[in-house]
């Protein structure tokens, strides 16, 4: 694209966003405190909700798995337990990767910044005896920054590490099957398991994306020769089933392009935004849209798939892969930009919130706040904001919110984590 173009475009992007992003919410407020880790240690870990446990789940920088109760009359809440892999707290290293729940063997799998992965007893947050996948140490020699694949009718986990492998770990004997090591740079996009291809895809620091069997991890069983894109891929990839159309495989890259293929590699389209692209997009079929977020500070809306009119014919400017909206959710001069180590909350789709049934996709920003935006207009419903929203480096938000429906009326509780080391909720 040449710079003249690129401008242009840049001036009419920044022209629809002035618009998009002037209709701010006229609710706002501060997020509730849940939790906050002992030490203040960042919560960078997404947490995720155990309805058959009442316990919400996450990892935190201090090297700790939390329990935390879902339903609880104190605030804030008591743990229900905290698994420290080290009594000693200065042999320890960071969480960041969102906790796996393996129901069938009431398991929690985490990874850490210290190369190992974790199976944790749901009941108890006690260690499983005799789980050392990896080596015989049970440990990797890079940290483990991507939430691993669970594969529960082969049980089977697939784990991707800065050692550039991706490793087959079974389940029944807790012993590595087999080991992916291809790849020339860290695996940074988590790997997601395509049951009907029988394929595991994910990207690589190398720039390439991967699509290899899930059965047999050698050269000769890839579903399709690696994607060369030419950038560290860490937009962790997404599949949407589009059903007659096939299927859709969204991810990004640093290049600050959205990728879209098919189950054979091939492209369906690709957006180009002006920052990397890092986060995981989301699907709303319901509004024939596919949201992600760019380092660019903004979130972006595409349409799904082509958008007809009466006569079943395209209508212009609102093909698959085409910009519905963009807004902006890191405010001007904020003092924590977003960093390339550390992880970025992605959008989730909740079709109960909104007034009027439309909807609301829900994201959090390093700005500190989270924002709810009209899946239709683009413009924000509500924004909330942890302490020091805007001006502190701590309060920012990296961790991608989790949704409880709770109560006849069907409630929504947002949880989320934040750097000043505390877990908040949003109830809507």
């Amino acid at each position: 694209m040449c710079s003249r173009t690129r401008v242009l475009i840049i001036t009419l992007v920044l022209g629809a966003l002035s618009t998009v992003s002037a209709g701010v919410a006229q609710q706002s407020g501060v997020l509730q405190i849940v939790f906050r880790v002992p030490d203040g240690s960042p919560i960078r870990s997404s947490p995720v909700i155990d309805l058959a446990k009442n316990a919400i789940y996450f990892g935190a920088d201090d090297g700790n798995l939390y329990a935390i109760p879902l339903i609880s009359s104190e605030q804030p809440r008591r743990p229900k337990w905290v698994f420290s892999p080290n009594p000693d707290p200065t042999q320890r290293r960071p969480m960041r990767v969102a906790p796996v729940i393996d129901e069938a063997r009431n398991r929690i799998y985490i990874g850490a910044d210290d190369g190992k992965l974790y199976a944790v007893d749901r009941d108890t947050g006690q260690l499983v005896e005799g789980f050392r996948p990896a080596t015989d140490e049970g440990k990797r020699p890079a940290p483990i920054r991507v939430v691993p694949a669970l594969d529960q009718p082969r049980g089977r986990l697939y784990v991707g590490a800065d050692d550039q492998q991706v490793q087959d770990i079974n389940l029944v004997t807790n012993e590595l099957a087999q080991t992916f090591n291809r790849a020339k740079g860290a695996i940074r996009a988590a790997p997601i398991v395509d049951f009907v291809k029988t394929a595991v895809y994910f990207g690589a620091d190398d720039g390439r994306f991967y699509a290899i069997s899930r059965e047999d991890f050698s050269e000769q069983q890839d579903i399709f020769k690696p994607i060369a894109i030419g950038s560290p891929i860490r937009g962790s990839p997404l599949l949407d089933i589009l059903g007659t159309e096939g299927a859709a495989i969204y991810f990004g890259a640093d290049n600050g392009v959205f990728y879209a293929i098919d189950r054979a590699g091939s492209d369906i389209y690709k957006f180009e935004t002006f920052g990397p692209v890092r986060t995981k997009a989301a699907v709303d079929p319901i509004k024939n849209a596919v949201y992600f977020v760019s380092d660019d500070g903004r979130l972006y809306a595409l349409f799904r798939s082509d958008e007809k009119d009466s006569k079943g014919q395209p209508i212009k400017g609102r093909e698959r892969g085409k910009q519905k909206f963009a807004i902006t959710i890191v405010t001007d001069n904020n003092p924590n930009p977003f960093d390339g180590d550390l992880p970025r909350s992605s959008p989730v789709v909740d079709r109960r919130l909104g007034a009027t049934g439309t909807g609301t996709i829900i994201v959090g920003s390093v700005d500190g706040r989270l924002y709810g935006i009209n899946p239709d207009s683009g413009r924000a419903q509500f924004i909330l904001a942890v302490p020091g929203a805007g001006t502190d480096p701590r309060a920012a938000i990296r961790t991608t919110p989790a949704l409880y429906v709770s109560g006849p009326s069907s409630s929504i509780e947002i949880y989320l984590g934040a750097d000043d080391g505390g877990l908040y909720v949003a109830r809507r």
